[in-house]
């Protein structure tokens, strides 16, 4: 017998799509497509992807001597490549539009927008939609720019502030973890690591934008780090590197014998005992959720729940599994 499966989105997304019907239906015939001229349509300035690259730059090339050359070059060629792609086949996915004035703004598409310039196209096909209101409008963006694979998390981090701005603005409430992970539909481990970029200061915040740091693991990492003064240690060393840091392996070569006697140090931690095996049970099974740990699920699903040797073995054989698949970056952090 087949089982039929159910597909469910993110509640806030519902009501959005709701709203959006609603709307649509009320404002019959002022929802539609069609072509507008490039010259009446106008980019959002708080578009979380932003080009370093000028439009000058575009459309004549840029100076070698450039600090942010590399960047721009790579904009510059994805550029190329897209409006090569319109001028073949067109634009197939509309630009969202809304009108703002006496011009229509962009809510998704601006990379088309541009591309469409640069092939010298006089107009593009728009779907031209109601006014979002300000979270709806950002939660769209980052809905349309998730899964791009050149997303920076910069561009991410700055998304998530102007959501998490429009969130309270709206319904005066900060966006939480638990709130991230139903509205982004991500797992509970993604929620938590967006929820703590979003309390990066500073000084990570600067090197998220010089893309020195562009990894959401380690940010969380070092924005939940207690010990102040080797994450100040850490995030120096990071500035004087020339390149992105993926991980802390490589600082951990450089002040290893600090981090390796402090390993060395630690005493064993008894964890206390569970009288009641249903607890026992949901115990691993939330560690299990980890997404870490997930090709091991299948060891633990045969065992004794009526023995408590079994039991005490099944936890042995976890925290083995633990020690094994999380690295040495989140034993010191945590």
């Amino acid at each position: 017998m087949s089982i039929k499966k159910r597909f469910t989105i993110a509640p806030d997304l519902a009501s959005g799509l709701r709203n959006s019907i609603q709307s649509a239906s009320a404002n019959l015939g002022q929802l539609h497509y069609d072509m507008m001229s490039l010259d009446i349509i106008e980019r959002d300035p708080k578009n979380p992807r932003q080009l370093q690259l000028s439009f000058d730059e575009m459309l004549n090339g840029i100076n070698k001597s450039d600090s942010d050359y590399a960047v721009k070059l790579k904009e510059r060629e994805a550029l190329i490549e897209l409006s090569e792609s319109v001028k073949k086949i067109g634009i197939k996915n509309a630009i969202e539009v809304y009108k703002d004035g006496v011009k229509y703004r962009i809510i998704t598409g601006e990379r088309r927008y541009w591309a469409a310039m640069l092939a010298q196209q006089k107009s593009v096909p728009v779907r031209i939609s109601q006014k979002p209101d300000e979270f709806h409008l950002r939660y769209t963006q980052w809905v349309e720019n998730i899964n791009r694979q050149d997303l920076s998390l910069w561009e991410k981090l700055n998304n998530l502030l102007l959501m998490a701005d429009a969130y309270m603005q709206s319904r005066q409430q900060t966006l939480t973890e638990e709130v991230i992970q139903k509205l982004l539909g991500v797992s509970s481990i993604q929620a938590y690591r967006y929820a703590a970029l979003l309390k990066a200061d500073d000084k990570l915040v600067k090197l998220i934008q010089l893309g020195k740091l562009n990894n959401l693991k380690l940010v969380q990492q070092l924005v939940t780090m207690k010990d102040l003064g080797a994450r100040n240690q850490m995030i120096a060393w990071i500035f004087s590197s020339k390149d992105e840091v993926t991980s802390l392996a490589a600082y951990k070569l450089v002040a290893g014998k600090t981090v390796r006697s402090a390993l060395k140090t630690e005493k064993p931690i008894q964890l206390g005992k569970v009288k009641n095996q249903h607890i026992a049970k949901q115990l691993i099974k939330i560690a299990l959720s980890d997404e870490r740990l997930e090709k091991h699920r299948h060891i633990f699903q045969s065992i004794d729940w009526s023995s408590s040797v079994a039991i005490k073995r099944a936890f042995q054989d976890l925290f083995k599994k633990i020690e094994s698949e999380f690295t040495r970056d989140e034993m010191v952090v945590w």
